[in-house]
């Protein structure tokens, strides 16, 4: 039995192996081709009106699974290129009201990180009330794109994640505190820490009590958008996208698992305004970290872009994000509920670039998506 096991684990890294020399091929004759067509006009250089925020779901552990960034239908066109930096810094806390009762009545007024008499008090739970997810952290996005045909784009991007950090902690506890829409649980535990407690059925749980790591590299991701032809204004595009687990899932900058996933854009373009939706989901792999099977992660992004009449620079960004939770098979609470995030920005083009600021606030369920979200992002067309 132990020789089979050892034969298996050797033959799943030679496969494993095997997809990532046959990605790499494929990328590098991606590459090759993108740097030997001519450039044509680009539609998407045309239209002024850009490209939305690079939003995405931001929860705990949705960060770590292949992201679509809501994206126009128009193509870059062939021979042009696109750089895109985008870096956001979120807060999550999402507790069950039973955990919350519990902090409650055992802190008596004192605000301190959980310990494992807590840890043993919220696995005690049955499966459903037990879940504490706190955590601060940033995500640093650098994609760079390629128009390989006419209509074929490529892109690819990697993230840089770091855990921790308190810059909106605090912020949050007074915003809530001055609007008194209480704090859900915060005024009991300590500010800048990560932690997960996480019953599962079967030994399984989740336990994080300090965070795996201040950060690093997260997997790569690949990307292939084709744009179909456009009529009346509306444009269409259909995107794939795989995920190559390259970083140490250890430290929770991996799933350790391939995802892979679609989008669908229908764009509606209008004067100095244009009307976006994007449509997707992502079949993850196994959360090897923490042997779990995420279910299929459904996602809509509605973006609406406005360009100012007398400041033609300057676009306002309105973005709606909707998507399920990879938790709530596990959970019977909110977080179980479908996530809902707002985002406001504004986008300047400028001599540098293209130069945005955006914000991300969870206006509707306070109890299953990040409380805020700040986003800070640069991008150039060529």
């Amino acid at each position: 039995m132990d020789v089979l096991c050892v034969m298996n684990i050797r033959l799943e890294r030679v496969i494993i192996r095997c997809w990532k020399l046959f990605f790499f091929c494929i990328v590098i004759c991606l590459f090759a081709f993108a740097a030997s067509v001519h450039a044509q006009q680009s539609p998407l250089i045309e239209n002024s009106l850009g490209a939305p925020f690079r939003i995405r779901d931001y929860t705990f552990p949705s960060f770590l699974v292949l992201g679509f960034a809501p994206a126009p239908a128009a193509p870059l066109g062939r021979g042009h290129s696109a750089v895109e930096f985008h870096y956001s810094v979120t807060s999550n806390f999402q507790v069950s009201p039973e955990v919350e009762d519990y902090l409650k009545q055992s802190r008596g007024g004192a605000r301190r990180p959980l310990d494992d008499a807590d840890v043993a008090f919220i696995l005690g739970l049955p499966q459903g009330q037990s879940y504490y997810i706190d955590g601060e952290f940033s995500m640093t996005e650098f994609v760079v794109h390629w128009g390989l045909t006419e209509r074929l784009d490529l892109g690819v991007g990697v993230n840089y994640i770091h855990y921790g950090g308190g810059l909106l902690d605090g912020f949050i506890f007074d915003v809530h505190d001055a609007a008194g829409v209480g704090q859900q649980g915060r005024d009991y535990v300590s500010d800048d820490y990560v932690q997960v407690v996480l019953g599962r059925d079967g030994g399984r749980d989740v336990v994080l009590l300090d965070r795996p790591t201040d950060g690093g590299l997260s997997d790569p991701g690949i990307f292939l958008r084709y744009a179909f032809p456009g009529k009346d204004g509306w444009n269409f595009n259909f995107a794939t996208g795989i995920k190559i687990p390259l970083a140490d899932e250890n430290k929770f900058l991996s799933t350790g698992s391939w995802d892979i996933g679609f989008q669908l854009v229908i764009d509606k373009r209008f004067t100095s305004d244009a009307l976006i939706l994007n449509l997707g989901a992502v079949l993850p792999g196994e959360f090897k970290q923490t042997n779990f099977n995420p279910p299929t992660l459904p996602f809509i992004n509605v973006n609406w872009i406005h360009r100012y009449k007398d400041w033609t620079n300057t676009r306002f960004f309105l973005q709606a994000f909707l998507a399920e939770h990879p938790y709530r098979e596990l959970v019977d609470s909110e977080l179980s509920d479908l996530e809902i995030q707002l985002t406001a920005g504004l986008k300047w083009d400028t001599s540098l670039g293209i130069i945005g600021l955006g914000l991300t606030e969870n206006f509707l369920n306070f109890d299953n998506t990040p409380d805020i979200a700040l986003h800070l992002t640069w991008g150039m067309l060529k």
